[in-house]
């Protein structure tokens, strides 16, 4: 087993403070940047195209090609994360905000089904169900714990806020993997082995409720690179459907990288506002989001549509278990094209 037992000194490697005052990773759109998803989102409705039939050359974005690789600098050689902001989404439907956040999309990778129900793009609201079990984290209003989605790359598009609470909280995993080389060193060939998984009832047929091989929280490449994933809820809920505990050490482990996780000189915490669009490397990056209360009138919920993009490029990944152990089963990680030909 390859772990890397130097500190990480890349962009990736951030704190609160680094992030506060690089204003790199904040992206504003521009007037011209504004008319051009205009033009192109008025040529796919002129087509009559639902979103998940777009593809990049039917929603050429001239005008975005900088910004385009400001954002794949971040996603790739910077802090993992790129936020976009000033985008008049009041001006749209929702049916139009998929359509341009579809089309947007295109030009950093191929989106990928989220769910049992093959959704290409997932509304994040509540619905109302008490946060355990097979209920999914997207689907409550809950405080979430610090996780990564099961892509490449994540996107979230803010329609609506909530009335209260519900900001977002980005921590960087190779931050806390500098900390626990320095602190608790101990821990990493466990954070290495990795955990069994479960996939909460969305296995297909024939396939077990358990993922078969452990997926690594930490995965170091040959060069050095070193790679994460991680949703503690999804190792609890094997915990509990195997009746089988995690060794001492590898709860110990856990509970390190949590306890880390949560430091308050790493974690980043802010509001998405109506109109912002978060793309974050699933690798470099983890997220939550604090507990909101939702307004009272059903046109005000709160409303994230999220994205799930597939680029072989994003990263240096040498381990298949990490990459795909958790996001390739039952209806999960299928290309539109995948599911058309189907």
């Amino acid at each position: 087993m390859r772990i890397r037992r130097t500190p990480i000194t890349d962009p990736s490697a951030w704190t609160r403070a680094e992030m506060e005052a690089d204003p790199s990773w904040r992206l504003p759109l521009e007037p011209r940047h504004v008319a051009d998803i205009d033009r192109a989102l008025g040529a796919v409705k002129a087509r009559g195209l639902p979103f998940h039939a777009i593809t990049r050359a039917d929603f050429p974005l001239p005008e975005w090609d900088d910004l385009f690789a400001r954002i794949w600098q971040q996603l790739t050689r910077g802090r993992g994360v790129a936020l976009l902001r000033g985008l008049p989404v009041e001006r749209y439907s929702d049916e139009d905000a998929h359509l341009l956040y579809w089309g947007i999309g295109t030009h950093l990778g191929d989106g990928v089904t989220q769910n049992a129900a093959a959704e290409l793009i997932a509304g994040v609201y509540d619905r109302g169900q008490p946060f355990g079990g097979d209920v999914r984290a997207y689907q409550v209003s809950a405080e979430l714990a610090l996780h990564c989605d099961n892509s490449d790359i994540v996107g979230l598009m803010c329609l609506r806020q909530a009335a209260q609470g519900g900001e977002t909280m980005l921590v960087s995993p190779l931050a806390i993997y500098n900390r626990i080389l320095a602190k608790a060193p101990e821990h990493l060939e466990a954070l290495h082995a990795g955990f069994p998984y479960d996939r909460k009832g969305e296995e297909g047929p024939g396939e077990p409720p358990i993922g078969g091989t452990p997926i690594p929280l930490f995965h170091t490449a040959s060069d050095g690179t070193v790679s994460a994933r991680y949703a503690r809820s999804y190792i609890t809920r094997a915990e509990q459907r195997r009746g089988a505990p995690l060794t001492p050490e590898q709860s110990a482990a856990l509970d390190c990288f949590d306890r880390l996780a949560h430091d308050p000189d790493l974690l980043l915490e802010f509001h998405l506002r109506p109109g912002d669009i978060e793309f974050a490397s699933n690798y470099t990056v983890f997220h939550a989001r604090r507990a909101y209360t939702d307004h009272a009138d059903p046109a005000r919920k709160r409303m994230m549509l999220r994205l799930w993009l597939q680029n072989d490029a994003v990263r240096r990944i040498e381990s298949d278990a990490l990459r795909f152990g958790f996001t390739r089963f039952g209806n999960h990680g299928k290309t539109a094209r995948e599911l058309a030909a189907a």
